[in-house]
Parts: C-alpha cells; structure tokens; sequence
C-alpha cells in the first residue's frame, strides 16, 4: 500500500538524516583517515576497478594520489558538521542551519586543506605512499614473466649454489648486474630463509619468490627503479 505524503519538515528531516548517515558510515567509520591502513586503502580501491586514463595511469590510483588524502578528510568534517548542526543546534541557529551549504562547505574545506601549500600532509603522506606501494605490485604482476627471466639469466651467468652461507653474496651480484644501487641487500634474506639449514640449497625458483617480496617491500626501490628493470 501507498504510505501517505510526507510535509516539507519530514522530508528534510529524512534526507538530512540519509546523508548523515551516508557520510558517516561509508567514509566516517570506514576509511577514517585518522586510522588509514593498507586494509582500509584496499577496502577504499576494491570497489573501482583497474580502468585506466589515456596516459596510462590507473584511475583509482590517480585519485587516491591526488584526490582522496584531501576528499575524505573533508567528507568526515563535513559529516561531523552536519551532525552538530541537526542535534546541536539552539534555536537562535535556525538561520545558520537554514543558509549552510554542503557544497560549498566541501569547496572551501578542500581549497583550505591542499596539500600543495603543506596543508594535511599527513594523511596525504599516508596515501602517498600506500600508492605507491599499490602500483609497484601492479607493475611487477603484469611483469613477472620479464622479471623471472632477467633473475633466471642471471642465475645462468653468475653460476653460484644459493644458501642461506652465500645469499648474501648472490644477492650483491644479482644487485650490481641490475643497477639496484646496494638496495637488494638492505632485505633480510637469512630470515627469509629461516626455517632452511645454513648449507641447505635454495632453488631458483624459492630465490624468486623472495626476490619478488624483496623488491616490493623495500622503500628504497622506488617506481622509477622498478621501471629501469622491467625494461
């Protein structure tokens, strides 16, 4: 059955508290910015696909680079704001609630907070750099037939018995024939290897997979490293 109109009051009252509700559990207690970690980064891309930009960038991860460090802040005051002003307000405030403007209070939150003029850095660092950890993984998963082929070409040349004894030497000739400037070592290869005996042997295809978690994990191979050796 048809329930019955609602007056202009109801109405407000409805949609203030669907947008409130909106704010604060899609962006307020999910990806609280306050509390960004690589869950709530991937809870944030999951849900927008890989599509890419004409100059080849994948699109989420161009927002979250430069849109989103800035964008949920702004979302979780914006929430907040409106919650104070719905419960909190006095009746002498009837005008402000009246006048108040979402858009432009997101507008001016956005144009105050840009990270460009040090503004938010914090959380723009924090997007930062789970981003790029986010396109390094992708650029080495759409290479990984290129990677293993330059570490197993390498492996033919150098022609050394791996173990957790010589690893770290295999590991400095593998660096210096990539050009990775000493950054390969700096990962703590006996400790992945841990459960190994010291003399027991560590097949290509074991070093390989270490190798792939060496060169994500580590801060110090950066994007335009990576992309030197994927060419």
């Amino acid at each position: 059955p048809e329930s019955n109109p609602i007056d202009e009051e109801t109405e407000k009252k409805l949609l203030s508290d669907y947008y409130l509700l909106l704010f604060q559990s899609e962006f307020h207690n999910l990806t609280s910015t306050k509390e960004l970690s690589s869950d709530l980064f991937n809870h944030l891309i999951e849900g927008m696909g890989k599509n890419r930009l004409r100059n080849g960038e994948y699109m989420d991860l161009y927002l979250c680079e430069n849109l989103f460090s800035t964008l949920l802040p702004g979302l979780e005051s914006l929430s907040k704001t409106i919650e104070k002003l719905i419960y909190h307000s006095n009746r002498e405030d009837e005008r402000e609630v009246s006048r108040f403007n979402p858009c432009n209070y997101l507008g001016e939150f956005l144009m105050r907070n840009n990270p460009k003029y040090g503004k938010n850095q914090e959380t723009h660092d924090k997007f930062l750099r789970f981003t790029r950890k986010e396109r390094k993984t992708r650029m080495a998963h759409n290479n990984l037939d290129l990677l293993k082929k330059k570490v197993l070409k390498l492996y033919d040349q150098i022609k050394m018995t791996i173990s957790k004894l010589t690893i770290r030497s295999f590991v400095e000739k593998i660096d210096a024939k990539l050009g990775l400037k000493n950054t390969l070592i700096e990962y703590d290869w006996v400790e992945h290897f841990r459960v190994n005996k010291d003399d027991q042997k560590i097949t290509i295809d074991q070093f390989f997979e270490a190798f792939k978690t060496a060169v994500l994990s580590l801060h110090s191979i950066d994007e335009e490293m990576l992309k030197v050796l994927l060419k």
